[in-house]
């Protein structure tokens, strides 16, 4: 009796190992699981995670990186950006500047040139002395030859001698362009001279173009006296035939530009002598107010074609006078 009383009897304490009972495996996982613990997946190689681990602090420090290099890329950038702005304004400024500069020498040798430029006559040009007509002359060699010496210049001037007295008769009230001067002048000449000859014009008439030839050429035709009027500039006729005009004709005007009568008498298609008179055309203006001795590329093809190697030799040596209207 006594031992079935302790057989009986309920154990307490202890291990529950001790109580003969077997533990499920699906429990012990749970409770592994309770407390956190994941297993190492042996197929994957790859360490557990734990639910304990922050990933986003490695995330945002990631994002705030690129945001940084962002953020300086823009600036890097907008400096670019601002300097190349600020060069465009510095180009625009130095071109501003330098085409102000460009203006301003421009004027500054207009105004030099407007005060070198002939100044006009103060009376008709036919009745100017020959010292106020050599002035002017003057005035025009240095517009053409600006760095030229005294002696050079001096070399270029006519002389005096040469140079047509005053017209003897009295200044009229013609209106502005009139050819009436010029006639009365022209009319002088040839009742004074010899008898004509061929390829030797009485009078030569330098116009500064050829519309203003054709008018002079109608100015004059009624004084012609006995002989010819010569059409010497390019729109009228070609070298070769008032070369052959000349020859075959007793021309007592011929009227004409600096680069054609300079290219006439330097190849002898014009005979020059003590009676050939030249003409300047020095009162007609054009749409500008320039004259044959002060319209650049006409003056300079006065002093270089007309006034300078074999054309001027013909022409001073023969003994030809100058004179203006």
């Amino acid at each position: 009796m006594a031992q079935e009383t302790l057989s009986k009897a309920p154990k307490t304490g202890g291990d529950d190992l001790d109580d003969g009972l077997e533990l499920d495996p699906e429990l012990l996982a749970s409770d592994a699981e309770d407390d956190g613990e994941v297993d190492v997946d042996e197929d994957d190689g790859e360490e557990g995670v734990y639910e304990g681990d922050d990933l986003s602090g490695h995330e945002d420090g990631e994002r705030e990186k690129a945001t940084g290099v962002g953020k300086k890329r823009k600036a890097e950038a907008d400096d670019q950006r601002e300097q190349g702005e600020t060069e465009h304004v510095d180009e625009e400024a130095r071109m501003a500047d330098k085409k102000r500069r460009k203006k301003e020498k421009e004027k500054a040798r207009k105004a030099k040139r407007l005060q070198n430029q002939p100044t006009a006559p103060s009376t008709t040009p036919t009745h100017l002395t020959p010292s106020d007509l050599s002035s002017l002359l003057l005035a025009s060699i240095r517009e053409s030859f600006p760095s030229a010496t005294p002696m050079e210049i001096s070399d270029l001037l006519p002389s005096e001698s040469s140079l047509l007295p005053p017209a003897d008769f009295p200044v009229g009230d013609e209106p502005e362009g009139s050819f009436a001067p010029v006639q009365r002048r022209i009319e002088a000449i040839l009742q004074s001279g010899p008898k004509l000859k061929v390829a030797a014009p009485r009078v030569i008439v330098l116009a500064l173009s050829g519309l203003r030839c054709a008018d002079v050429v109608r100015g004059v035709r009624d004084v012609k006296g006995n002989g010819q009027v010569a059409k010497l500039f390019a729109k009228h006729m070609k070298y070769p035939e008032q070369v052959k005009f000349l020859a075959n004709n007793k021309v007592s005007i011929a009227v004409g530009t600096p680069a054609r009568v300079g290219k006439l008498l330097s190849e002898d298609a014009i005979t020059v002598n003590k009676d050939t008179v030249l003409l300047l055309d020095i009162g007609h203006r054009d749409s500008k107010t320039r004259t044959l001795l002060t319209l650049p590329e006409i003056r300079d093809e006065l002093w270089k074609s007309v006034f300078s190697g074999t054309a001027r030799e013909r022409l001073l040596s023969g003994g030809a006078r100058i004179g203006a209207f």
